[in-house]
């Protein structure tokens, strides 16, 4: 039984950091910006459209991006500014749709299906979101409208700064124009494919969506296991995943860059292992139970990998979430491993709720509270 049409946006803010400086500041505009810490190891948050002109982006170590642009106004971060304009920007698209999952302060995914008896048209919904951030807020959005997530992210980063793209075909009556539309673009586009993987599907001929689409699911099953099967859903714009809203999107995390890179990884191990512990601690306090743990790694130069798993029954105990985080950097370092710049771990898709026990495995976790309780009171007592 095919599943019911969807309609979702993405919204992307233009150089949020950035703008939001460049709004606020006269002096600023027109000029390239780098926002982030010029100390040490810093590192730029994000970059004007007028430095990136130069090379300069996000994630990029400051000294570079100065290089780069030895000109740039160099301007320190301010979260509570940024989170303030964040809100503003959510109560926009709460007078579109209640379906709205955000994936950071600056982009988020509305699902306005439910929405369109209202509006008629969701190119309708994006324009309008587009004319109040600019005119009540003085930034600017990218906005890409699909069938489904994925496909709705790739639209909005096509044709930005400040662009709409509609990729909403009604796969329906047009079964192949989506993937049509969606053959030219690099396999870098897909969700998952950095540069390590990059060149594995570079390697066999896979270069474009449009490459894996010919090859066929079952060469790419060959090729690449259950990550072939992945990617030939991508490439043809098939995504199923529901826009999460409320308490299942949000997530709680730690991260580090260090001060000099790390080699060794028994102590990216301890590190990750503590992070786990503070993770777990902050869960309990929240009344919170994860159903996704996550580490993430940031190599040298600066390649970032991310590894999770789904768990059977969501958890808030310290013992599970360091086994994770032990046999995940396991998984990972056994196909690759160098020089660490960051690590971290977070807990995500959380709920109020754990699951359902049975009889042994709930005695098992009464004694995981009781040992999680008294590590929160050494903790709160001693720090």
């Amino acid at each position: 039984m095919q599943a019911a049409r969807r309609t979702v946006l993405h919204v992307d803010m233009d150089a949020f950091y950035a703008s939001v400086e460049q709004r606020d500041d006269a002096r600023l505009r027109g000029k390239p910006v780098l926002v982030g810490g010029r100390e040490g190891r810093g590192v730029v948050c994000a970059a004007s459209y007028e430095a990136r002109v130069f090379g300069c982006r996000s994630a990029m170590p400051m000294s570079q991006a100065m290089r780069l642009c030895p000109h740039a106004a160099v301007v320190r971060p301010d979260f509570a500014k940024y989170t303030e304009a964040s809100r503003a920007i959510r109560a926009i698209f709460e007078r579109f749709s209640p379906e709205i999952e955000p994936l950071s302060l600056d982009e988020a995914f509305i699902d306005v299906t439910a929405s369109l008896a209202l509006f008629r048209s969701a190119r309708r919904i994006a324009e309008e979101i587009r004319a109040a951030v600019r005119g009540e807020l003085r930034l600017t959005c990218s906005v890409g409208i699909a069938p489904n997530k994925f496909v709705a992210k790739i639209a909005s980063d096509l044709e930005k700064p400040d662009a709409l793209v509609d990729l909403d075909f009604d796969l329906a009556r047009e079964p192949d124009a989506l993937a049509a539309r969606l053959a030219p673009l690099k396999v870098e586009r897909m969700w998952g494919v950095g540069p390590v993987t990059a060149r594995s599907l570079h390697a066999r001929g896979y270069r474009t969506f449009g490459d894996i689409q010919r090859a066929g699911e079952r060469q790419l099953i060959a090729d690449f296991a259950e990550s072939g099967a992945h990617w030939w859903r991508l490439a043809h714009g098939l995504d199923d995943r529901p826009v999460e809203t409320g308490r299942a999107s949000k997530s709680v995390g730690e991260e580090e860059t260090f001060p000099e890179d790390i080699v060794e990884r028994a102590e990216i191990e301890a590190k990750l292992v503590a992070q786990a512990d503070e993770v777990g601690r902050r869960l309990r306090a929240k009344g919170l139970f994860a159903q996704t743990v996550e580490i993430k790694i940031r190599f040298s130069d600066f390649e970032t990998h991310s590894h999770a798993r789904t768990l059977a029954t969501p958890t808030d105990h310290t013992h599970e979430l360091r086994q994770h985080a032990r046999e995940l950097l396991a998984s990972f370092a056994r196909r690759e491993w160098r020089a660490v710049r960051l690590c971290g771990f977070s807990a995500s898709k959380v709920t109020d709720a754990p699951g359902q026990l049975g009889l042994f495995d709930g005695e098992k976790r009464d004694r995981l509270s009781k040992l999680d309780d008294l590590r929160d009171r050494i903790r709160d007592r001693f720090g």
